[in-house]
Parts: structure tokens; sequence; C-alpha cells
């Protein structure tokens, strides 16, 4: 087997062309052999095959739920290992053609023999493209080089690829209750109620709604009592009957109805009216004492309740006149506040519900108006509306308000008459005065007296009586959805472009390269092997190739044995 001459003087380092001994062609092999681009073109197809099933699975897995993916390996294992290959194998042939193009290179002209180490330099690593293209010559294995440089980029692109977030997925559950409630139906024992000779102002408030009303004049904090696993939704809205209040500063207008009996030195007593016609009464005794707290309640309806006059005034339920003072050492009244409130009956339209554990929030909650166009009736027997109820009760029917449809709303006529007679009693009729004179029954005058914002504690009050509704004994279920998080796959496809580049870089490269050295048989299919260059002879400039056939290169060398000297 020829090898380079020994005797140094007989061939300078100069530049040197490939020169074949008299003018025959290498030999040349089937396209698809080993020995000419058969393995290449495996590769090139293995390393398209692999982007093609990155691709596939990239697409089979976009925003689907990580749940969904099968296999007991995740998809980031799979796409790391196909991207793997796929840089194995396009490497390969990227390797092999820049190889090739050294032999190109030198078969055109004479270049210096340092060439050829810058070649295969450049074929086995980053560092060797990189020197390649800054010292090396401007050919096709320039192509080559930057695609080497470029495949380490493929791996943190194809990382940041696919990424997992947290989705909100919802259910139809039986666990998800919201209440509303159409008709105010608590009951109480019959044998309170259905006694013949009992008088209406005898029958008692629910005491469910009591409590409401407490927990709400007195400030406790107040919670929806809904039912829900985690977190939950409701679509569409519900419509339920409640209660609102409204209230408003009268003191100066009700302080020019007093009337007043005595003097400062004397026990004083005034008499007043508020706007809304409610009668209050303030006494002061100079150094003896002072009203600090009077509450008084009027029925809206005219005279004594009875069946006729039942629904006079709806939806008003009550009116309420507080007087509160702030008496100084002298017990002389002062900064004396007076306010009217109106506690009435509402409706309203709660839309988009959504819980989380104890905290519910509403897209919106609009009152309905329940005003003149919408009357109340009084039924004594049973109803054949909506309500179907087989008691006497209060009720509106059903109607329209633009866009909305307003059901049948209705109190049964015991619990509206239990409310008023509640808040006629002491518990709710309160006076405070300091001083001498004892005051024994205080009442709800605690929660009230003071700075307390009147108009805060009663509309927590009306809140609290909603809810006690909604939730109560009449209260309907609404069934939502329970929300329960789910990991699905986004994924970044501006990052997969990266090895899409990269492998049609490679592609293109490959297709110019094993059809370029296919045109010329002064060109031999020698790629890196380190067995042709062994069987080329250096001598006067000429790299001499003893042999033609890479195929008889090879038998050569198997036969053959070297030692290094």
């Amino acid at each position: 087997m020829a090898g380079y001459e020994r005797n140094p003087r007989s061939h300078p380092y100069d530049p040197a062309p490939i020169s074949e001994e008299g003018p025959a062609d290498y030999v040349r092999h089937s396209f698809l052999s080993r020995s000419e681009w058969g393995l290449e073109i495996l590769t090139s197809i293995l390393a398209l095959g692999c982007l093609v099933g990155v691709a596939y699975i990239l697409f089979y897995i976009d925003g689907k739920p990580i749940a969904e993916w099968r296999p007991w390996i995740s998809p980031n294992a799979v796409v790391s290992i196909l991207t793997t290959a796929c840089i194995a194998a396009f490497m390969h042939g990227v390797s092999a053609f820049m190889g090739q193009h050294k032999w190109v290179y030198f078969r055109k002209k004479s270049h210096r023999l340092a060439r050829l180490e810058q070649f295969d330099e450049a074929s086995r690593g980053p560092y060797g493209s990189l020197s390649f293209l800054v010292k090396g010559p401007r050919t096709l294995a320039t192509i080559g080089a930057l695609i080497t440089l470029a495949q380490p980029l493929i791996t943190p692109c194809v990382q940041q690829i696919i990424q997992l977030e947290q989705r909100d997925i919802s259910h139809p559950a039986q666990t998800a209750i919201l209440g509303y409630a159409r008709l105010y139906n608590d009951t109480m024992p019959k044998s309170l109620t259905r006694l013949d000779n009992s008088a209406i102002e005898t029958q008692p408030i629910d005491p469910r709604m009591q409590a409401s009303i407490i927990q709400g004049l007195f400030g406790i904090d107040i919670t929806e009592t809904f039912s829900c696993p985690g977190a939950c939704s409701w679509e569409g809205s519900s419509i339920s009957l409640g209660f609102k209040a409204e209230c408003s500063n009268v003191t100066q207008a009700t302080l020019q109805s007093a009337t007043c009996e005595g003097d400062e030195d004397s026990l004083q007593t005034c008499n007043m009216t508020t706007p809304n016609g409610i009668g209050l009464t303030s006494e002061a005794w100079f150094t003896d004492r002072a009203t600090a707290f009077y509450m008084n309640a009027s029925n809206p309806s005219v005279g004594k309740q009875t069946l006729d006059t039942v629904t006079q005034g709806l939806p008003e339920i009550m009116r309420f006149g507080i007087l509160r003072s702030t008496p100084d050492d002298n017990f002389r009244m002062r900064e004396i506040n007076i306010t009217d409130c109106t506690l009435l009956i509402a409706a309203y339209n709660y839309t988009g519900a959504r819980a989380n554990g104890s905290d519910i929030t509403f897209a919106s909650k609009k009152e309905i108006d329940l005003g003149p166009d919408n009357p109340w009736h009084y039924a004594g027997g049973s109803v054949t509306n909506d309500l179907q109820s087989v008691d006497p009760l209060v009720f509106t029917n059903k109607s329209t308000n633009g866009d909305v449809t307003i059901p049948a709303l209705g109190i049964k006529y015991l619990n509206l008459m239990g409310l008023r007679n509640f808040f006629h009693s002491p518990t709710m009729v309160t006076r405070w005065i300091v001083g001498n004179l004892g005051t024994t029954n205080s009442g709800v005058s605690s929660a009230l007296v003071g700075e307390v914002d009147i108009e805060d504690r009663f509309k927590k009050m009306a809140t609290a009586m909603t809810n006690n509704l909604r939730y109560g004994p009449s209260s309907k279920p609404t069934y939502g959805k329970v929300i329960e998080k789910e990991t699905y796959v986004k994924l970044n496809w501006w990052y997969f472009l990266v090895p899409v580049v990269i492998e049609a870089a490679a592609i293109v490269f490959a297709i110019i390269s094993m059809f370029g050295s296919r045109r010329s048989r002064h060109v031999p299919v020698w790629k890196y092997s380190i067995l042709a260059v062994l069987a080329c002879q250096y001598e006067n400039g000429k790299l001499y190739s003893m042999s033609k056939d890479i195929k008889q290169i090879r038998k050569e060398a198997k036969r053959n044995k070297a030692e290094l000297q």
C-alpha cells in the first residue's frame, strides 16, 4: 500500500492538487451503496423522520390535558429522545459531506496541505467549525460549518417548546348549590299559629328570620351559606326574593316639628315626628338624666292590620325613626342625630356567581324594580300561579322588566305579620336613658347607639334577611359547576423554527453535496476516510492516488499491518 515519500528533500511542503495516474476515472458505485451516499441518505431520512415525529407529537398534545398522554414516558422525554436522534443522524451526514468537500477543494487547484487538517477539524465539532469559518476557505463546506455551529441550539430550543399551564375546568355537580327563593314561607308550630282565637298581633316571627335581623343590626359578619366543595361557578342568572333598607338623615326636619314641655332646669319632654311619620320622644333633666337613644317603628298600612289593609304600602314592610344624642356631663342632649329608615321587600337578579372556598362573588347583583307596575295582591286560599301555595299570602304576578322576566314572588301572610309584630316589639322599639332613670329594656339600642353607621347596619340587616330566605326552608337550589385545576400543554411554536431551519439547511447541504460530487468521476467519493489519505502519495506538489476504488483501499487496509516508527 502506497504512502508518503520518505525522503523529505524530494517533496517540499508546497500546495498540492490531487492527481491520478493516467486518464482513468475513479471507480464509482451505486448511488445507494455504502461506498457512495447510501448511509448518508439513510441518516438524512432518519433525521427528517425524527423531526416529523417531533412535529406530530407536538400537534397531538397541543392544547390538550397532559392526562390524555397515555405512554408511560413523558412527552418532554419522547421529544428529547427524538431530537437527540435527529441531531446525531443529520450531523453524521454533515460530517461526511464536509469531508467530501475537501477532496473537491483539492481537485480544483493546488492548496496547502494544512487545509486538510482544517477540513477534518471542521467536520468534528463546533470548535473546528468556528476555526474553519474564521481561517478556512470559502467553499460549500462553510454551510456545513454553520450547521455544526448551530446544532447545539436545537436542544435548549426544543426544551422551551412544551410548557405546562394550569387551567380551570368546570363540570356540573350536585354539590355546587346556590340558593334562591321566590316565596317566604317559613312555618311556625301549629300550636302557636292555628288557635281559633289567636289574634294576628300575637303572630310570632320565625326564629331564623329573627336571628338574621339581630345579626345584621349588631354588625356580625354575614356570609353566604352556599355549598361548594372547592371552587365553583354558576352560569346564567337567578332571581330571588329579598329585602332592602333605605335610610336618610332627617335631623333638621324632625327637630323643626318638635314640641317641648318644661325647661332645661326641670324635666323637659319633647315630642316630634320624622318626615316618614314616625313619632319620637326625648326627655332630659339637668344634672339628672337624658335620652341617648330612642327607636320607634310604624306600619305603612293605614289603621289596624287587617286582611283588607295588609297590602297597603307594599313593598314597604316597616318604617323606623331613630333618635340619638350624646349627653354631656350635665345631661344636656348634644349632637342630636335623627334618621329615617325603611325596610322594603325587594327582588335581586344574581348573575355570574363564582365561589372559592368560603368566598363568593357575583358578576352583577341588580335590584329588580317592584314598583307600581307590579302591584301586590292578597290571596286567602290556594294560589295557582308559580308559587303553588295553599296558605294565605301576599304576592306579585309574573311580569317583565325590559328583557328580564320577573317570576311571581310572595310572602306568606303569617310571616309578613310576624315580621311586623317583631318590629313593633320591645326588642326593636327601645329607649335608652342615661342617668338616674334606669333603662329596663335596651333591646337593640346597644348595637346602634353612639357613632354607629345606622344606614350600614340596616343594610346589613336586609342582607342577612335576604340570605335567610335564599338558604332557609323556602330556598330552591341552583346547581352549578365545580371548577378543578387541570394541567394542559401549551406550545411555544416559535422555538420549533430553530430545529426546522437547521434540518432544512442540512437537507439542502446534503442534496448539493451528493449531486455535486456525482457529476464528475474525476473526484473520488472518499468523504472523511483516513484510509484514502494513506492511499495517496505526495510528490512534486501532487497527491497521487494509487487506487481508484475506495472498496479496494478498504480491502488492502484489512490485509496490511503497520507500526508507527
